[in-house]
């Protein structure tokens, strides 16, 4: 799938999130949007109009002629999600961000959200992990 073809600093962290998401046997569209693509559990799911079970997103500008984003966010619906991938999905703590104030981690916000700012190693091995959930649980 062709993705967004921005210029920003962050655009290798979000082709970076994008490539393992589909590596682990998620469905990406870009349905439309100029900073988010949607993810479903497989190509099945979003031709039959389910619902998508997640997104990642461009965060920290909405003009981008005036201020490039700065933040990928990789997040997933809790209500949309079988019950062992978001039990798995919620131990993973590092990067972290379910609300934009208060605590980084709520068990109540409406999705598991991390949220990066570069592609470091740490975000690395923090992108594998969830790779690797996604990964045991899209092929059951």
């Amino acid at each position: 799938m062709k993705m967004f073809e921005y210029r920003f600093a962050i655009a290798p962290l979000f082709h970076f999130i994008a490539s393992k998401s589909m590596e682990a046997g998620l469905h990406v569209c870009d349905g439309r949007g100029k900073q988010t693509v949607q993810l479903f559990m497989n190509d099945a799911a979003s031709e039959k109009g389910k619902k998508r079970i997640g997104a990642i997103q461009y965060e920290g500008s909405n003009d981008y002629a005036m201020k490039e984003p700065y933040i990928v966010s990789w997040r997933f619906e809790r209500a949309l999600l079988p019950d062992g991938l978001k039990q798995d999905l919620e131990a993973i703590t590092a990067f972290r961000r379910d609300r934009k104030e208060g605590t980084a981690i709520n068990p109540n916000a409406q999705s598991i959200a991390f949220k990066f700012e570069a592609l470091t190693d740490a975000a690395k091995e923090t992108i594998e992990a969830i790779t690797a959930v996604l990964q045991r649980h899209a092929r059951r």
